[in-house]
């Protein structure tokens, strides 16, 4: 990249998307918080939610989120969703709940509420244009 550029004169992305990322997880944590669950629990929920999935399909799922170097499992998460009897727990095959069903939608709500806060501002096609943009620096840094 030219040192002259004009985005030589902002932040490094690298720095915004830390930043950006941590205030995600943050209003994540104050939303999903007020119903006793974590950002991972409502990823599961809704994995769950079309239509059951086993163990093996959440661990899968939810691999790009979790710690393995901390020894972090789906499980973590997972039997806490169980034990509050929100899932339903047949062999490895795990369902929603009526109860679950109720929590899910609750949790929505609050979700919307978040993603809505994060795009404010944002026309529809600026949104399209971040997005667009942010899929192509991850492809050219893939290959």
């Amino acid at each position: 990249m030219n040192t002259t550029d004009s985005r030589s004169s902002h932040p490094p992305i690298g720095l915004l998307l830390i930043r950006l990322d941590r205030l995600i997880e943050e209003r994540f944590a104050e939303a999903l918080g007020g119903h006793g669950a974590t950002r991972r629990q409502w990823q599961l929920l809704n994995l769950i939610e079309e239509g059951g999935a086993t163990v093996d399909e959440l661990a899968e799922g939810l691999a790009p989120f979790l710690d393995r170097a901390a020894g972090e499992t789906v499980r973590a998460h997972l039997d806490p969703l169980v034990h509050q009897g929100l899932l339903g727990l047949e062999g490895e095959r795990c369902s929603l709940t009526e109860t679950g069903r109720d929590r899910l939608e609750a949790l929505a709500r609050d979700v919307r509420a978040v993603r809505e806060r994060t795009a404010a501002g944002l026309s529809e096609s600026e949104y399209a244009a971040v997005m667009a943009g942010l899929r192509k620096m991850i492809r050219n840094l893939e290959t």
